[in-house]
């Protein structure tokens, strides 16, 4: 029986959170980072801070913290230490690469990351090959999210109109940001870091159109993609 037509002719994915299991790993080593200046910037309350932020959001805690302005050295030490840990631990969000394949419309990468840490990402985890060349980077906006400019960016580039697109994301930022640019949005729970910060709820107060667990039960629902 041939399956019936798409609601959505883009599929936005966050990439941190969604694509990657990476959340937990990159919290941990700003709780390293940060504490020593607070020690309250535990690993939920850093969660709670900057899941789905850009990295411009820790670099104006840190300097806030210090009285000082972050250097170079700051940056390269941290993503030094973060890159490491992906090497190490990097895992891709089970099941993402079945889902992705099962999609009947096009699709692409948006994400508060920048260039090289979200292909350093992809390729960690063997999924470089699905998304090489459609990846959008919130260093290619002025505002990132909540705000929709990262999602109307990368709906204008694919030719598709915001009310045709679908959105996958676990952070509220990126919920809020998905229904900023009056797109459909999904919260999707499948990283480890809803062990440690339980944001369900928080994704369908901030707007979540549906949310699953996994990326199985998404790809699985009727109509979902």
């Amino acid at each position: 029986m041939p399956q019936p037509p798409s609601p959505f002719d883009l599929v936005i994915l966050d990439c941190d959170g969604v694509l990657v299991d990476s959340e937990t790993i990159s919290c941990r080593t700003l709780v390293d980072i940060l504490s020593p200046f607070d020690p309250g910037y535990d690993l939920e309350m850093v969660m709670r801070r900057y899941l789905g932020r850009p990295a411009s959001a820790v670099v104006e805690d840190y300097e806030r913290m210090t009285g000082r302005p972050a250097s170079a050295d700051f940056t390269r030490d941290w993503r030094a230490q973060l890159f490491t840990a992906f090497r190490n631990d990097l895992q891709p969000v089970e099941g993402v690469r079945e889902a992705v394949k099962t999609f009947g419309s096009d699709y692409c990468v948006a994400s508060s990351s920048d260039e090289e840490r979200i292909e350093i990402c992809l390729r960690q985890t063997g999924l470089w090959d699905l998304f090489e060349g459609r990846i959008f980077s919130t260093t290619r906006v002025k505002r990132g999210k909540p705000a929709p400019d990262l999602f109307l960016l990368a709906a204008g580039e694919r030719g598709v109109a915001p009310e045709r697109c679908l959105v996958v994301e676990d952070s509220v930022s990126g919920v809020m940001a998905a229904k900023a640019a009056g797109m459909t949005a999904y919260g999707l729970a499948a990283g480890s870091h809803f062990a440690v910060l339980d944001q369900r709820q928080a994704l369908l107060a901030a707007g979540a159109d549906r949310l699953f667990e996994s990326w199985r039960e998404l790809a699985l629902a009727p109509a979902a993609t």
